[in-house]
């Protein structure tokens, strides 16, 4: 079970981002997505510290890209 959580997080970490930005059409994915996926993981009710303060990152990054992307700033891709 956890293995399957640690590739869900390796996952999202991978692809949030990307997606976010889209391309001139706008998100590929919308941010409601990603905060459902990541809360999703939360409720499993299986997540270890190490993976809660990943999931907890990603919804960081994931308020902060949000709030560039409404505020029309650039996302640099890393």
């Amino acid at each position: 079970m956890l293995t399957l959580i640690d590739q869900d997080i390796a996952h999202i970490t991978r692809v949030m981002k990307p997606s976010l930005c889209g391309d001139f059409g706008g998100p590929i994915l919308p941010a409601e997505y990603w905060r459902k996926r990541l809360y999703d993981l939360l409720e499993t009710h299986h997540v270890t510290k190490t993976q809660l303060c990943s999931i907890d990152d990603l919804l960081l990054q994931l308020d902060e890209l949000d709030t560039a992307i409404l505020h029309g700033k650039t996302v640099a891709e890393t």
